[in-house]
């Protein structure tokens, strides 16, 4: 007889699962990611920090001096002097660190500057260098040509405005002798969207791996009435199930790119579809069993990566088993609660799948 609460934990567990893996195509849907962006013609008249609030290349020192208030002198000795070189605390250490150095323009007080910068660590030091200069000369050397921007861009030039689904690279554009600055009208609402879209990149993979652990753990449910039916052979099933699984989804979708389709997204589901596995080892003691498979799959999920998307893959493989090692943590339990012990495996007769049939040692 199958005990009614665990039934129920494993169809929640499939629920999650089920809205999990539909969460990428929710976040990235039309109506979800709209946003609206303007396009506004640029002079010299124009506010300064407007335009350093929305082009890479032009740096907003006014807002880097308010957030970090030990900035103010060494940034108001470099617009006095033209450079201030030495010593700063280790705040302003911080902030100037996440300032692009590689910017060729600042504001600072309503004025433009050619800026540059270089921060030390060791000491902290800093040295800014600030050169005042004209509009004209950060409008020729900062704006891209509209012509060669995406239609969206071309849109809101002609239009004023833009609605859309996908993002538009804010900044200065040239069109003819008129200069425009594209920029979101709600910051917030291109955050928000922006960080949907990540969030349902995530949690699809581990969607994925809840559906599959819960359908096998209720498929294990109806062949084995018990308390306690799951078995090594179906926990194991449970990560070529999911990659499966996925491979056809994004076969049918057809989205994204192939190494994110087929190897990427695919990896973090088969880590945390591992969880399943994890929690059945630790509910035997099977111990060598735990660490050879979860060796073995962190080498080929990295490898796939590395193969499919090349040198940078080894990274995102390595992010991925973070982030599917987070997700397994929820299926641990489940492996554990569920598991046969191994007196229930031999007395199933020959059927039962033994770790010598795996060839993997019980630890």
């Amino acid at each position: 007889m199958v005990p009614r609460k665990r039934l129920v934990a494993v169809v929640a567990l499939l629920l999650v699962g089920v809205a999990l893996s539909q969460s990428f195509a929710v976040a990235t849907s039309t109506s979800t990611l709209e946003s609206t962006y303007e396009a506004d013609a640029v002079t010299a008249d124009s506010p300064p920090g407007l335009v350093a609030s929305h082009d890479a290349d032009v740096v907003n020192l006014d807002k880097t001096v308010n957030r970090t208030p030990q900035l103010r002198e060494p940034v108001a000795t470099a617009a006095r002097n033209g450079r201030y070189d030495g010593d700063i605390e280790p705040e302003a250490y911080m902030t100037l660190s996440d300032v692009n150095e590689d910017a060729e323009f600042a504001v600072y007080d309503g004025r433009y500057y050619r800026f540059s910068l270089n921060v030390s660590g060791d000491p902290v030091g800093a040295t800014i260098e600030l050169d005042p200069t004209d509009w004209q000369t950060v409008a020729a050397a900062a704006s891209s040509p509209a012509a060669n921007a995406s239609a969206d861009v071309r849109e809101a030039i002609d239009e004023g405005t833009v609605t859309n689904s996908t993002f538009v690279v804010p900044g200065l554009y040239e069109r003819g002798d008129t200069h425009y600055l594209v920029y979101p009208t709600n910051e917030g609402e291109v955050i928000g969207n922006f960080l949907a879209v990540i969030g349902g990149f995530l949690f699809n993979p581990l969607g994925w791996a809840y559906t599959i652990a819960g359908l096998g753990l209720l498929g294990a449910f109806r062949i084995h009435p018990r308390a306690r039916p799951l078995d090594r052979r179906t926990a194991l099933a449970v990560v070529p199930g999911t990659l499966v699984a996925m491979w056809l989804a994004t076969t049918l979708t057809n989205t994204g790119s192939f190494g994110m389709r087929y190897a990427l997204l695919p990896g973090i589901g088969a880590v945390t579809a591992f969880g399943l596995f994890a929690g059945f080892c630790i509910r035997r003691g099977s111990w060598k069993s735990l660490v050879g498979w979860s060796v073995a799959l962190a080498v080929v999920v990295v490898a796939a990566d590395a193969v499919a998307i090349g040198i940078v893959g080894t990274i995102f493989g390595a992010l991925g088993l973070v982030v599917g090692w987070f997700g397994s943590l929820l299926l641990v339990p489940y492996g554990y609660a569920l598991a046969k012990d191994s007196e229930d495996e031999r007395e199933e007769g020959p059927g039962a799948v033994t770790a010598e049939e795996l060839g993997v040692g019980e630890g």
